[in-house]
């Protein structure tokens, strides 16, 4: 398995306000890893538009346990942000592991923290 698709950021959305002051999010990061695009199954794809959610596309990068679905994910080569839909963890069939991340699409962008 090859990951030479590119580069993606992993952020976590954080608060920046102050006490007492409206929320403000913006987006701290977390890691960075080489991706590699996998086909996104119609199934999957027409499953997701029952609930109103749309799915983008499917990446695979190294394992790392540390991302959840509450995590943004967003592409260096083009700068876009997506929200993570689904984290799962497989073995390919040379027994290696990595993580399989379903990106769907972002209505807001958010600021990254400084």
């Amino acid at each position: 398995m090859t990951f030479d698709d590119g580069i993606v950021a992993i952020y976590e959305r954080i608060n920046t306000a102050g006490k007492g002051e409206m929320p403000k999010p913006a987006l701290r990061l977390k890691s960075r890893h080489y991706f590699a695009y996998e086909t996104l199954g119609y199934g999957r794809y027409y499953q997701a538009k029952k609930i109103d959610d749309e799915l983008e596309n499917v990446i695979d990068i190294e394992r790392d346990r540390m991302i959840s679905n509450k995590d943004i994910v967003i592409t260096e080569d083009d700068g876009i942000q997506y929200q993570i839909s689904m984290v799962q963890h497989p073995v390919d069939e040379d027994g290696l592991h990595f993580t399989r991340i379903t990106l769907s699409h972002l209505n807001e962008k958010f600021e990254l923290e400084t």
